[in-house]
């Protein structure tokens, strides 16, 4: 009697947050992709068909999103990005805009938000992250993302944010026509059409980047990082499929001990 072997699980992959420590996350993918290499799986299909991430793991995730159908050059590829990152590829660091944005924020601190009603242009945050727009634009071509889900190689791309003006933290996701939003206590799941700005909300330091606007249900709300209500959100992952979930963090789960 022949024994029917079961389908291989769905692996969702989810990266938090940790700021610059999202590097490792690479790391992490790296071995894997020399895994593979070294089994002999290279020329197997992407093993992460449902890709999560919040704050700066957004970020990777939806840069290994976009090259799903060849996982391990991608990989690659987003190992040599992070190798050349420097501070001026996120925020504005000459001396100039550094000045102009401290001097600004003394002044209003010092003197207080009536000085603001006076000005044309509010600070937004301490600094400025056009650099890292300007970047994800090159580096992580979204439009390739519904091709990649037609032909099988993904099955969706979740990033999550912050939202200020409801206090929900929202999954926005993109993939197979046949996975639904859902909605639980104080968070909820959006289809939508990721875009650059989806990335730049979810990671969104408070007070040090700008919220991002982002269009939900019709209406207008203001987005910052994901992590602040939860630096690890599973259940975006299975909702969207995944049978088991590989995380990838980058954050301390202790502080070091003193010497």
């Amino acid at each position: 009697m022949k024994v029917r072997s079961s389908p291989p699980q769905k692996t969702g992959l989810l990266l938090t947050g940790g700021g610059a420590r999202a590097a490792y996350q690479v790391g992490v993918l790296e071995a894997i992709a020399d895994i593979r290499v070294a089994c002999g799986a290279q020329a197997q299909p992407n093993p992460f068909p449902i890709i999560t991430g919040t704050s700066a793991g957004a970020i990777n995730a939806a840069a290994l999103a976009c090259g799903a159908d060849n996982f391990d050059a991608t990989v690659r590829l987003v190992a040599h990005a992070w190798r050349g990152f420097h501070a001026h590829d996120v925020y504005r660091s000459d001396h100039l805009s550094m000045l102009r944005s401290g001097a600004t924020w003394m002044t209003l601190l010092s003197l207080g938000w009536l000085l603001a009603k006076f000005r044309r242009i509010k600070p937004k945050s301490l600094l400025d992250n056009t650099p890292l727009s300007e970047l994800l634009i090159k580096l992580v071509p979204l439009e390739r993302l519904p091709m990649l889900v037609r032909q099988g190689h993904l099955q969706a791309l979740a990033v999550t944010a912050s939202s200020y003006s409801s206090g929900d933290h929202v999954t926005f996701f993109e993939g197979d026509r046949r996975l639904m939003p859902w909605i639980r206590s104080q968070r909820l799941a959006v289809r939508d059409k990721i875009s650059h700005a989806h990335l730049l909300a979810s990671s969104a330091i408070p007070f040090v980047f700008p919220a991002t606007e982002l269009h939900i249900n019709g209406h207008t709300e203001y987005f910052g990082d994901g992590s602040m209500r939860q630096s690890a959100p599973v259940a975006a992952a299975i909702h969207l499929g995944a049978e088991r979930v590989l995380v990838v963090g980058a954050g301390r789960m202790h502080e070091p001990k003193e010497e």
